[in-house]
């Protein structure tokens, strides 16, 4: 799609109910999240401006939508930044290459939708000086991507709540970091694409990750910060996968299929929590009692400073 520019606009510029539009909302960006607040800054200060924010008028929400089906592509780079409110995403109908709804409050968020070049950006982000007075609703964005097209995906949630379903979808590379929303992924469905290698990046939030084997990875890096996180490790692991895992101050909970065998390499501090049941002690390794059995198994490298982990496993 080399040349080709989907400029999609803001209300405030062209008020518009369709499901494709013209025109583009600009933004200043350096890198994922540069638009929204840092990370670091949601750790140091939390989310006292978001909560206070978080709030809108229902009457005066607006909503507008966004879609375009697949002509030539072969591969696109996906970067999704959501800084306040409800997200969805979900892979679309065979023939989809995007569709966005997008409802929100232009005085609290404001919206990102580009195409060009076989980049698609979209994002709720919220604005300088937001007011709380009177507010009920929050943002929202139903995202949906394509099915059939392989694609890089960047995910950056900053508060609020996003519920994602990667089920099936074709991804080469996962990029996901979570500042202080509640996080749900799920994939149900094998990722019909190896994927190169999978991070995610959890600061304050309560996250869960189901179906992790099926995302087809070689590679799966998880860190976490002060957040609760459940690590559901069910799926189709490919046989030569690796799990890092790095947890701060918060509590992990890591659910293992009694299909699949796991050896860990713990490096932990003094403090951290272990609890490790079914699990052979070798100095710092740990071999699950089914390793010579079972038909997958899982190497884990995992570093706690003063977190808690646990391992559970399922029926």
């Amino acid at each position: 799609m080399t040349g080709h520019r989907d400029r999609l606009s803001s209300p405030s510029r062209r008020r518009r109910t369709g499901s494709t539009a013209s025109g583009r909302v600009t933004r200043r960006r350096t890198g994922p999240g540069a638009g929204a607040i840092p990370l670091a800054a949601i750790l140091a200060g939390g989310l006292t401006g978001l909560a206070d924010a978080g709030r809108l008028r229902a009457q005066e929400l607006r909503t507008i939508s966004y879609s375009r089906q697949v002509t030539d592509e072969e591969f696109i780079e996906v970067e999704v930044q959501y800084g306040i409110g409800d997200l969805t995403v979900r892979g679309g109908a065979p023939g989809l290459l995007y569709r966005a709804r997008m409802r929100f409050h232009e005085q609290l968020a404001t919206p990102t939708a580009v195409y060009e070049d076989g980049r698609l950006e979209f994002g709720i982000e919220p604005v300088e000086d937001m007011e709380s007075e009177g507010l009920s609703e929050l943002p929202s964005m139903h995202l949906e991507l394509p099915s059939t097209v392989p694609m890089d995906l960047t995910l950056f949630f900053l508060g609020g709540t996003a519920d994602v379903d990667l089920s099936g979808m074709p991804i080469r590379a996962l990029d996901l970091t979570n500042g202080a929303s509640e996080s749900t992924v799920s994939v149900s469905e094998v990722n019909p694409e190896r994927m190169t290698s999978a991070k995610i990046n959890v600061g304050v939030a309560d996250f869960t990750a189901n179906g992790l084997g099926n995302l087809n990875a070689s590679e799966v890096e998880v860190v976490a910060g002060l957040g609760v996180v459940t690590l559901g490790l069910d799926g189709e692991w490919p046989s030569d996968s690796h799990l890092s895992i790095g947890l701060g101050l918060g509590a992990m909970r890591i659910e293992i299929p009694a299909s699949l065998a796991v050896r860990v390499q713990r490096d932990s501090g003094f403090f951290s929590s272990f609890v490790a049941a079914r699990f052979e002690k070798d100095g710092d390794t740990y071999t699950s009692d089914n390793w010579e059995d079972a038909g997958r198994r899982l190497e884990i490298d995992l570093s706690a400073t003063l977190g808690s982990v646990e391992f559970i496993w399922l029926p």
